[in-house]
């Protein structure tokens, strides 16, 4: 009975239509169908991220280091070829590469977090440029030359991802402040502790680099990028799981840093990276911009 009075309904509906100006063709294409909700696409940034494999290198270097401007090609270079899969970061380390010489090279770039994490690591009493990649091969080969750094991100780059990091960030321009919303899930069973660790860096620093290439030796006008500039977590950042599982609760977490005046907003990234306690490999890294 039912099924006679919609066929008879539908029958008098197109005839009314018809007789009409407009007809909405959608209105008859859907009768009888449930009415169903359209896909929401506005939920933030994990909404329509990819969720893929991203690596981090670590660029260890110095205004007074003559060849490691080629290691910062090197990354242009990796940038332009994976795009966003790579993140990378530039640590200015030790007195040798890094001590402010006035006055051609005044400025000290040196972080605390950055000569915690080369102290650590022994990277630049190796000899400089040099770096890590996702910091494998630790206490074994994980001091990587820049001339392999291209060779090393290509052997884990399209592995598939073991957690993924959504992160949005919010400035606050009365107080020059900026806040960073993360979510950590994983995607796999990890055996380990896990930590996290959150940085500010920024590009686009006008500032004078010893340049082996360059006529004289130096660029005065050199652009530095993915300058380490604070820590919003210790160097070695906080534990937040341990022997995580792809059915583990996402992990929420939240930090603000206050901006010095020369940290310009619109030329910083946080870099949020975790990593195996263990072995101090990282899994995963994410970057956005402040603003």
């Amino acid at each position: 009975m039912k099924t006679i009075f919609k066929s008879v309904f539908l029958v008098l509906l197109i005839s009314f239509l018809n007789a009409c100006d407009y007809v909405d063709r959608d209105v008859v294409a859907n009768y009888g169908k449930e009415d169903t909700a359209a896909p929401d696409t506005t939920g933030g940034a994990d909404s329509v991220e990819t969720r893929i494999r991203k690596v981090l290198i670590e660029d260890f270097t110095g205004h007074q280091c003559p060849n490691c401007p080629k290691a910062a090609d090197e990354i242009n270079v990796l940038e332009e070829l994976y795009g966003d899969k790579v993140v990378a970061m530039a640590l200015h380390v030790s007195t040798t590469f890094a001590e402010p010489v006035p006055p051609t090279f005044p400025a000290d770039y040196r972080t605390t977090e950055g000569t915690e994490i080369d102290n650590f690591f022994k990277i630049s009493a190796a000899g400089l440029p040099k770096g890590m990649i996702n910091r494998r091969g630790y206490q074994g080969n994980h001091i990587i030359p820049y001339q392999s750094w291209s060779s090393e991100v290509s052997s884990i780059i399209n592995t598939p991802l073991d957690a993924w990091i959504s992160m949005d960030n919010t400035f606050d321009a009365q107080l020059n402040k900026v806040t960073t919303n993360l979510k950590i899930d994983f995607e796999s069973s990890i055996t380990d502790e896990i930590k996290l660790c959150v940085f500010l860096v920024q590009d686009s620093i006008i500032s004078p680099q010893k340049d082996a290439s360059a006529p004289g030796g130096k660029i005065i006008d050199y652009v530095h990028k993915h300058m380490l500039r604070k820590g919003l977590t210790p160097a070695f950042g906080e534990s937040i799981v341990i022997n995580p599982t792809a059915s583990s609760p996402v992990i929420a977490k939240t930090y603000s840093l206050v901006m010095l005046p020369e940290w310009l907003p619109e030329h910083c990234k946080i870099i949020a990276y975790i990593y195996k306690v263990s072995n101090f490999e990282v899994i995963q890294v994410q970057e956005k911009q402040v603003k």
